[in-house]
């Protein structure tokens, strides 16, 4: 894991090159300056002790972005060359933003995924992890999390209590508190499918991290050597509106058929009672809106296939809007599968600006036997008072920029795939940044979301815009 400052802000973002039982992972995180002038970047990697490995400096452009892959120079997290297991620390004096790319290979399959780097007011002595599993099996596949839990202070070591809760209902594991000391600076991994044995063999529920120092977490899951999914971490809930700007159900694209379900975490000492509103974005309809409980310190799962009466189509295609309504404090996530070989996560959107920006898209990139393109997917967090009219700005990596003449409305939610639309659709290819405007005033949010054609595994990512 890695942590990102950036002025007064912070983030994290995890940094690993090496050896696992299920093959090789890997990272790279893709900075992006979200300020006026050229940012002054410098990465410091460190291990899971805590020791410096190595220093990288990098000049970036207002805009632009620079990608440190911990597998070559431009990122190599360890001087010597050895692999590494541990934490990046990011400086700069402009505000900064990373999103983070994982790869695994050597396993059953190839696997991707993506995640937002923590920004600072996402570290803390005490976070929720929505999710966590041992041994547990969903469409034919048994996944395990491991925790990864980054000690922000350089200083001090870190006394850590990681409280294991399983969800009301069933036989889904024990509760248990388990200690741990972080060095300062450093990194622990806590791998589900061996650590701790008192939650039992099949553990399904979340976790409470507690320290006495500033912590960042996230936590990755793995579906038996072929899906890779990466959860969001949360200092706390909210009684506010948590936009959703990806749902499908039953989507066709590519041969496979595209569903999502929507994870609901309740903070709340009292069943919470969550009104769901899907917002159709061009495929489907819709009648109403769904309500659902919570159960209290619990979570409730939602698949738009079968538990979304609200959707009246057989397919759709669009995103939801969720909240509390008795004051309740929630947090939620959505997982999306693609047939047996795509998945993807991503948390929710909980608050919006003016300007969203995503440090690293595709169109059209060749790698690792994959033809790599994403879609940028914009939602108007203001839908009730009128469209978003949004602009984009483009920063190829090779550098310079491209600006969209166009202007483009977004009543709701609008999913814009790189391939076709914007003036990217007239590139041959494009890697690099991307901000994202809104022009008259209305606040939105945005995500990215990349596939990989071609290949085989698990090659489907997604993260979160950056809100300044």
């Amino acid at each position: 894991m890695s942590i990102i400052e950036a002025a007064d802000e912070a983030a994290a973002v995890a940094a690993d090159v090496g050896a696992s039982a299920l093959g090789s992972m890997s990272t790279a995180f893709a900075v992006q300056n979200l300020g006026n002038s050229t940012a002054s970047v410098t990465v410091e990697f460190r291990n899971t002790a805590g020791q410096v490995k190595n220093t990288l400096n990098q000049n970036i452009g207002p805009g632009a972005n620079y990608n440190f892959d911990q597998r070559y120079d431009s990122g190599k997290p360890d001087s010597s060359g050895a692999s590494f297991q541990g934490a990046a620390i990011v400086s700069a004096d402009q505000p900064i933003g990373a999103a983070a790319n994982m790869v695994r290979t050597g396993a059953v399959a190839p696997s991707y995924e993506s995640y937002n780097s923590l920004a600072s007011t996402q570290l803390g002595t005490d976070l929720l992890l929505p999710q966590v599993l041992r041994n547990v099996a969903s469409g034919g596949i048994v996944y395990n999390t491991t925790i990864v839990i980054q000690n922000t202070d350089t200083s001090n070591a870190a006394s850590v209590n990681v409280a294991f809760t399983p969800y009301p209902g069933g036989s889904n594991g024990n509760n248990y508190t388990y200690p741990v000391s972080i060095p300062a600076g450093g990194t622990v991994y806590i791998d589900q499918s061996t650590t701790p044995t008192q939650i039992g063999t099949r553990f399904f529920g979340s976790a409470r991290v507690t320290s006495n120092r500033q912590v960042a977490a996230v936590t990755y899951s793995d579906g038996g050597g072929q899906v890779l999914l990466a959860y969001p971490s949360y200092a706390d809930g909210t009684t506010d509106y948590i936009g959703l700007p990806s749902i499908y159900k039953n989507v066709s694209s590519l041969g496979d058929s595209y569903s999502t379900a929507i994870l609901i975490v309740n903070f709340g000492a009292s069943p919470a009672n969550v009104e769901i509103q899907y917002l159709p974005g061009g495929i489907g309809s819709v009648s109403g809106k769904d309500t659902v409980s919570v159960p209290a310190k619990g979570a409730l799962n939602i698949d738009q296939r079968f538990n979304a009466p609200s959707i009246t189509s057989a397919s759709f295609l669009g995103g939801a809007v969720i909240k509390s309504t008795n004051g309740q404090k929630i947090a939620a996530m959505v997982n999306l599968r693609g047939g047996t070989r795509y998945a993807m996560t991503y948390g929710g959107i909980l608050s919006g600006g003016t300007i969203a920006y995503l440090p690293i898209a595709y169109k059209t990139i060749s790698s690792g036997g994959y033809s790599w393109s994403s879609s940028v997917i914009v939602y108007n967090l203001d839908r009730t008072v009128g469209a978003a009219n949004v602009k984009f700005t483009f920063y190829p990596t090779s550098g310079g920029s491209i600006a969209d003449a166009a202007t483009y409305s977004v009543g709701s939610i609008s999913q814009f795939d790189l391939r076709y639309t914007t003036s990217v659709k007239n590139q041959a290819s494009f890697i690099g940044s991307v901000k994202v405007q809104s022009t008259n005033g209305r606040r939105i949010g945005a995500m990215v979301q990349t596939r990989g054609a071609g290949g085989s595994g698990d090659a489907l990512m997604a993260y979160l815009g950056l809100i300044p």
